[in-house]
């Protein structure tokens, strides 16, 4: 398991490039509860000229990237772990400002991502509201926002690597909509079949503050 978590982690560092939309839903774990989860986003420009210019300038340009969290239930209430994103890792923790024990969760989750390449921290704080139909689907909605160095905006140097000494700080902020399916609830006949996952998450997010329109999907899947 932690040979796991530190090949997850690694591969996220290298890869990871972007920090719109958290893989993750409203509900908190439950105390004790560990889980791992990996995911990767793919970006969808409005229009196939708009995907032409961004790759052409790099400005406003998404790839495809990665990202990964540990996460450990602390209590009912909060969750407590590692995340990783946006060329670098750090802590995060969630809390559900509702009872555990609702079918309908509002809970607000602070990530301090250091970046690597830059040696800055960036924070993000996303809020969510989502609700359970019986114990395996959960919909949810929610808003990202942080502050960190501009990833879509990443000026390139003389021999095409990036130039992280001309990188500029902004502000980003994305909303997000999906669903998380439950694939071995309480009490169901998966629920102690270790090759299975615990769940799988879909979702879509939109970046607010990029000058072009485009859509990100997510697809996670949590052990």
């Amino acid at each position: 398991m932690f040979r796991m978590i530190i090949t997850i982690i690694f591969f996220s560092l290298l890869f990871s490039s972007c920090y719109y939309g958290v893989m993750q839903g409203a509900h908190t774990l439950g105390k004790n509860h560990i889980t791992i989860t990996s995911g990767v986003t793919l970006p969808a420009y409005f229009s196939a000229e708009s995907k032409r210019e961004a790759e052409e300038n790099r400005v406003d340009y998404l790839e495809t990237y990665p990202t990964a969290d540990f996460a450990v239930g602390a209590t009912e209430r909060i969750d407590i772990g590692f995340s990783s994103f946006g060329y670098g890792v750090g802590p995060m923790v969630k809390y559900n400002l509702l009872n555990p024990a609702d079918p309908t969760a509002l809970s607000a989750m602070l990530n301090m991502n250091y970046v690597i390449p830059m040696q800055v921290m960036l924070p993000r704080l996303s809020l969510c509201a989502g609700h359970m139909f019986d114990r395996d689907l959960e919909v949810f909605a929610g808003s990202d926002v942080g502050y960190g160095p501009d990833m879509a905006n990443i000026p390139e140097s003389d021999d095409g690597s990036h130039d992280w000494n001309s990188v500029d700080n902004t502000f980003f902020a994305c909303v997000r909509v999906g669903c998380k399916y439950e694939l071995k609830p309480p009490g169901s006949p998966n629920e102690y079949r270790t090759y299975i996952p615990e769940s799988i998450l879909f979702q879509f997010s939109i970046p607010l503050d990029l000058s072009r329109s485009m859509i990100l999907a997510g697809l996670a899947i949590t052990y």
